[in-house]
């Protein structure tokens, strides 16, 4: 198809197959690679990490080491609009020479790419030391000196009120007894 249409054949790797198909990892792709970068497996198919779809690379997804672009067009034969490891069924490598229908379900893949992608966040987060006494007092300090000025400023409000009710009562008693 691609020589019907460029009129050329596809770029190749190193192997000859097609860079647009063979071009990038499984696991670059994955849906569950966020999974797999904060360190959230399925430890046994049905547990609660597979129920919520964690990363199945410990249960033998050759995923990190296969080539091929099974996430991107859904490959498999699994129904519309999904793919086998979006159903829960690890990556068997099917693929990739030497790794699938060759190495055992149980082993675990050799990890090609341990980078995660640019998009994620970072996994672990720089955490604060908590509040110390010292930092805690001066919050309060803080914090008292606000209500105190706001409780002047109120009471300032209420005087200056008071004080020009008063001058308009004088002002008006004036004007009757003139």
């Amino acid at each position: 198809m691609h020589f019907l249409t460029f009129g050329s054949l596809p770029p190749v790797d190193e192997l000859g197959r097609p860079r647009f198909a063979y071009s990038r990892l499984i696991h670059e792709n994955c849906e569950r690679r966020a999974h797999f970068d904060a360190g959230r497996f399925v430890i046994e198919f049905g547990d609660e990490g597979h129920r919520k779809g964690y990363c199945l690379y410990k249960v033998g997804c050759k995923g990190p080491e296969t080539y091929a672009n099974c996430p991107s067009i859904l490959f498999g034969d699994a129904g519309a609009g999904t793919w086998p490891v979006g159903c829960g069924c690890p990556c068997i490598g099917c693929t990739e020479q030497g790794v699938g229908f060759t190495k055992p379900l149980h082993m675990l893949a050799k990890v090609k790419n341990v980078e995660p992608p640019q998009q994620y966040p970072r996994i672990v987060e720089e955490k604060g030391i908590g509040a110390t006494l010292g930092s805690a007092a001066v919050l309060a300090a803080v914090a008292g000196a606000a209500a105190g000025g706001a409780a002047m400023v109120a009471r300032n409000l209420g005087l200056s009120h008071q004080a020009e009710e008063t001058k308009k009562a004088r002002a008006a008693a004036e004007k009757t007894e003139v």
